[in-house]
């Protein structure tokens, strides 16, 4: 059903317009007697195609033109009007005219030949729509494959990549699409073997599921899990079929990565049971560095501090590969455990929070700049990276200082276990410390 809206000042043209275009009973005409009232009705109604003459009072045909326009740029417009002056049909079409019909005296061909233009119009303007409905959903569709974070490749009925997306580049290790666009599925795939025959059954099945062990382009090989299904075209012939993957070994490493996480939060709740029923006379600062030494990356060197009288810093406990300990201590000419460093105005409250941040300035930064030149450069010719550190704080002040001085290159993986760990340690100091005080209130003699 095509609906058209005809515009005119002349009721005969109108009502033989309606007559003979209505015949068919596939186009539906509605009728105005002038531009403004057609502009009126297309407010509250939507057309196929617009038919108007050229010369009309009030508004005449170029200027009803101009109008729909500026809001309306692909609806046919079709001039059907006794003014042919070839000047007149040029200004029609540079103003965005689809078609000009001049009228004559034989009324039955015009109408004809009006109805074939009305139609050639719209079915041209519906398939345009068509096509940029297909377009914009094919962009979509492309976009979808492009973007998601799962590897497909496309491939046709011989088993050749015709397209993959991002994200299937990147798991073969490959950077341009066009290192595999061509190329046959079993150049990517070590085991199972991938022949002719395969590709053809595979097709038949439409859909296939099952592990497969992949070649990246370094050489390496990862197991993955893959998914096929046929594509067919519009009469359902096979055209090809499309392949995504996933990465299984990386799967495993999350999954051992979220093990080796539970595995430390237990490990840490256990330590802290023990830490909090700690007997009094043991070395709390040792219990500390031991597990805070646990749990950080293999050749990390762990320092515990305590704080004197808001001024003193000094060594309780240390933990690290015992070479990397001598070469210290041989650079000092003394253990590290018992050294006391007396730093001038330092805010610790806001040097180090209630978790693990990294220091800025390393090993200076910790000593307080107070290490002589030559014992600060060969303590930086260790293979150290970087430093990061907390506080052991209650009571509104830091009391303590935990600092992991790490390898070069490393980082650790667990900090929010770690601050857990330290919180904890935090709480059962303070409350040892309240103990201590209360016990020596108790002993002393009354009054």
């Amino acid at each position: 059903m095509i609906r058209l809206l005809h515009v005119d000042d002349d009721t005969t043209v109108l009502e033989l317009g309606k007559l003979y275009l209505e015949k068919s009973g596939e186009l539906v005409v509605d009728t105005a007697r002038s531009g403004y009232v057609a502009k009126t009705m297309l407010l509250t109604h939507t057309y196929d195609a617009i038919i108007s003459d050229y010369n009309m009072p009030e508004c005449n045909g170029i200027e009803f033109l101009r109008h729909v326009r500026k809001t309306d740029q692909r609806t046919p417009f079709l001039f059907f009007s006794d003014h042919g002056e070839e000047d007149v049909i040029i200004d029609a079409l540079t103003s965005g005219a689809d078609f000009f019909l001049p009228k004559g005296i034989s009324v039955r061909s015009q109408f004809i030949q009006l109805e074939h233009a009305i139609r050639e119009s719209v079915m041209r303007r519906r398939a345009e729509r068509e096509q940029r409905k297909i377009s914009s959903v094919l962009r979509t569709r492309e976009a979808a494959v492009r973007s998601t974070l799962c590897p497909l490749a496309l491939c046709d009925t011989d088993g050749r990549i015709q397209y993959a997306n991002p994200a299937g580049l990147a798991a073969w290790g490959y950077a341009d699409e066009s290192e595999v666009v061509g190329r046959h599925v079993s150049d990517f795939v070590v085991s199972p073997g991938v022949s002719p025959e395969d590709i053809l059954d595979l097709i038949e099945q439409k859909t296939w599921i099952g592990q497969a062990t992949a070649l990246r382009k370094d050489g390496t090989t990862f197991d993955a899990r893959v998914s096929v299904s046929t594509m067919t075209d519009e009469e359902g012939d096979p055209v090809g079929f499309i392949a995504s993957f996933t990465d299984l070994s990386r799967q495993r490493r999350v999954r051992m990565e979220l093990e080796s996480y539970v595995g430390d939060i237990r490990f840490v709740s256990e330590k802290s049971s023990e830490f909090a029923d700690l007997p009094p006379d043991d070395d709390a600062f040792l219990f500390i560095a031991d597990i805070v030494s646990t749990l950080s990356p293999e050749g990390a060197v762990v320092l515990i501090s305590s704080m004197h009288n808001d001024r003193i810093v000094r060594v309780e406990a240390v933990r690290g590969p015992s070479q990397v300990l001598a070469a210290i201590e041989g650079i000092f000419g003394r253990p590290v455990v018992g050294i006391e460093l007396r730093p001038a105005g330092e805010d610790f409250s806001a040097m180090l929070p209630k978790a693990f941040i990294e220091i800025d300035g390393g090993i200076d930064a910790i000593t307080f700049g107070q290490l002589p030149p030559g014992i600060l450069e060969k303590i930086d010719e260790l293979p150290f990276g970087k430093v990061i550190g907390t506080g052991l704080s209650w009571g509104g002040k830091v009391n303590g200082i935990t600092v992991i001085i790490l390898p070069a290159g490393v980082s650790p993986g667990n900090l929010d276990v770690l601050d857990l760990f330290v919180r904890h340690c935090s709480a059962v100091l303070h409350r040892r410390q309240l103990e201590k005080l209360l016990k020596g209130t108790a002993n002393l003699p009354a009054k």
